[in-house]
């Protein structure tokens, strides 16, 4: 595989496995070694697939030599003196996400909090108003933003939007409980980034906020590219009179908190032109960036980090267009193949081998893309849920699907159509286009509890018990036929008993390239009939 950057070769610094046959250099000092235990990846570590595979960056720490991203899985340290990774076990406490009593008493009344800025105490929060809680009496008409400048007994106020806005901008039906994301100051002014509550019917417009902390003003504006995100994260950077702000960006479905939006995305503006910014989103479609939905962003002087759940990028933010200026690195699981080898089954469920998966001189390690369990959903708390891990096969295994594709048009959204989106559906759809085949990332993976978990390409569908055979969930795809009745395509990927390897978690440079080909979807789209 040829990679896409110029940078230096990046390993661990262990030798968790026989694939790592180079002698391991010194470690440079104030720069950590790899934790072998850190590395394995066990199935049973934590309480939900949601958590197995969460690789999202939660917090990011900077020192002279290293640079620290926090997730609920691993430390990841970057070592500056040698562009390596030491992999550590995390040192995040997760947080209880029970929805207590005292939590629900919040939304009718929900805590202000607290910002400091040019030695001031700002306090802020957003509402719905009415607001309808705690039994719902009265149905809230609009979102308002309350923020109390220092020293005053009353709230400034700014109504966002209202549920009819809402409605006619085919965003939802009912509006979302707001939030205040991100807030960033930017001179002698604040940006608030508010964002609404998404799923079943329920959602808002995503707005961003501008208060002068000399004039005590408050002024809005609602980007049209951005007005139906999530912003996960916000940063600012100026170069002259033009600022721009950073925004990691996502959606939310009823059971799902983290679904794939438009990637990394800039809003550019001038002092006099800040409500009318323009927008540009770099996302797995049409940039370097490894992962689909950033969830933390850090700047590092004249460099900024992004990082995903699938992987993690640097480059200087004044040369974002640039592909070659982009630094990233991947997240992979991956194993030794025994000696005897193991054999490999076409789907989760398949109860006759196809082949046996063996070493070679080239090739005694092979990725792992995915674990799933062979009981359904996996709710409670098991000391050890038996599953299959999804590993790379070459070869490659033909597969029709009895689901085919169907155009549609999204004619209710008043946002424009990224120039990626081909508004086809079809088996396929959560994969993105790499250039030969399709490829998907770990935080590609939509696991929606509520829908009977994560979807990918099955030939027989689900069992009565409600487990998906599944044949590929991560392996790489390349399309056959795609018609309005059925789907064939070549996966690359088998299943192996899981207590038949031990996969271990690496950082590898990224192995992502600009691709030369169009996405055959595109290709396709106009014979498929439209939903």
């Amino acid at each position: 595989m040829t990679f896409l950057f110029a940078c230096e070769e990046t390993t661990t610094s262990d030798n968790t496995n026989s694939s790592v046959s180079e002698p391991v250099a010194e470690t440079p000092a104030n720069c950590p070694d790899s934790d072998p235990e850190a590395r394995k990846f066990d199935a049973n570590s934590q309480a939900y697939l949601t958590e197995i595979f969460n690789y999202a960056t939660q917090e990011v720490d900077f020192t002279d030599d290293t640079v620290t991203f926090q997730t609920v899985n691993h430390d990841l340290v970057f070592c500056r003196a040698n562009n390596e990774w030491a992999i550590l076990s995390p040192s995040l406490t997760q947080a209880e996400d029970d929805f207590d009593g005292l939590a629900f008493d919040e939304l009718s009344d929900p805590p202000r909090e607290t910002i400091e800025a040019n030695g001031q105490t700002i306090q802020y929060r957003a509402n719905l108003s009415p607001n309808p809680f705690p039994d719902y009496g009265k149905s809230p008409e609009k979102v308002v933003f309350e923020l109390t400048p220092d020293g005053a007994t009353e709230p400034l106020t700014l109504d966002l939007y209202t549920l009819e806005q809402v409605r006619q901008l085919g965003l939802g039906f009912d509006l979302g409980f707001p939030m205040v994301s991100r807030v960033v100051q930017i001179e002698d002014a604040l940006l608030f980034a508010v964002i609404s509550e998404q799923g079943e019917g329920f959602s808002g417009l995503t707005t961003l906020i501008r208060y002068d902390l000399n004039t005590n003003s408050l002024e809005k504006t609602q980007p049209i590219n951005l007005i139906g995100e999530q912003i996960t994260d916000m940063l600012a950077t100026t170069v002259g009179n033009e600022t721009i702000l950073w925004l990691g960006t996502k959606y939310s479905v009823e059971g799902s908190a983290l679904v794939p939006a438009k990637g990394l995305v800039t809003y550019t503006f001038t002092a006099d032109t800040w409500q009318n910014g323009k927008t540009a989103a770099y996302s797995v479609h049409n940039s370097p960036l490894v992962g689909a939905i950033p969830t933390d962003l850090a700047l590092d002087g004249e460099s900024l980090w992004v990082a995903t759940g699938s992987g993690i990028c640097e480059f200087p933010w004044q040369q974002v267009k640039d592909w070659e200026a982009w630094n990233c690195w991947e997240f992979i699981l991956e194993t030794a193949i025994p000696t005897g080898g193991i054999p490999l089954y076409g789907s989760l469920l398949g109860t006759t081998p196809l082949t046996t998966l063996t070493p070679t001189g080239e090739s005694a390690t092979t990725e792992v893309y995915w674990w799933s369990s062979l009981t359904p959903m996996e709710f409670e708390e098991e000391a050890n849920r038996l599953g299959r891990f999804e590993v790379a096969y070459p070869v490659g295994i033909m597969v029709t699907v009895p689901e085919g594709g169907y155009r549609w048009q999204n004619e209710a959204s008043s946002q424009p159509t990224p120039p990626w989106e081909t508004n086809v559906f079809w088996p396929g759809r959560e994969w993105h286009w790499g250039g030969d085949r399709f490829v998907r990332g770990f935080d590609e993976v939509n696991i929606n509890v509520f829908a009977l978990g994560a979807s990918g390409i099955s030939e027989r569908g689900y069992t009565d018990a409600g487990l998906l055979d599944v044949n590929a969930m991560r392996g790489e795809l390349e399309l056959v036929e795609l018609t309005s009745a059925s789907t064939t395509v070549q996966h690359f990927s088998g299943w192996v008993e899981d207590g038949q390897i031990e996969p271990y978690f690496s950082v590898i440079p990224s192995r992502k390239m600009q691709p030369s080909t169009p996405n055959p979807i595109k290709a396709i789209a106009p014979t498929l009939e439209e939903f």
